[in-house]
């Protein structure tokens, strides 16, 4: 299912049995695998690889090119990044994270650029992630620890 007011981009790959819903936005050359679910108003950004049976909810923001595993759980509001020096009117060299299989990010979470969450891993639920977070390891709180 995909809502008719959801922005998809050019040359965007949809797996079989997938969701879309109102206000998503799919940049240009995003893959999406079999039974992703993309909630309301979530941005992905350009060249995106998302799993197979990974749910994104409601406001979510996915930087370019953002590598996301099989069976991984984005919360509503989550927002992650990709530009260590953000500043308006200069060019960036992208460092987008990576969320390997299995790993859950709590609600309005924010994930640091270039930060790997390590498969099967948990991000509670308002952390600021700013390093990477291992294996079926569990953080929380701001800047996230174990």
């Amino acid at each position: 299912m995909i809502s008719p007011n959801a922005t998809i981009g050019y040359d965007v790959t949809i797996g079989e049995d997938c969701t879309i819903w109102h206000g998503a936005t799919l940049c240009d050359g995003a893959v999406l695998g079999n039974g992703v679910v993309i909630g309301s108003h979530t941005w992905v950004g350009k060249g995106c690889r998302i799993g197979n049976g990974t749910r994104v909810q409601h406001g979510a923001f996915i930087p370019n090119n953002t590598s996301i595993g099989r069976f991984v759980f984005i919360g509503p509001n989550v927002t992650l990044t990709d530009d260590k020096y953000p500043k308006a009117g200069r060019l960036y060299q992208a460092y987008p994270p990576i969320l390997e299989d299995d790993c859950s990010i709590g609600a309005a979470a924010v994930i640091l650029p270039g930060v790997r969450i390590g498969r099967g891993a948990t991000v509670g639920a308002g952390a600021v992630v700013t390093q990477d977070v291992p294996e079926f390891v569990t953080v929380k709180g701001v800047p996230a620890g174990v």
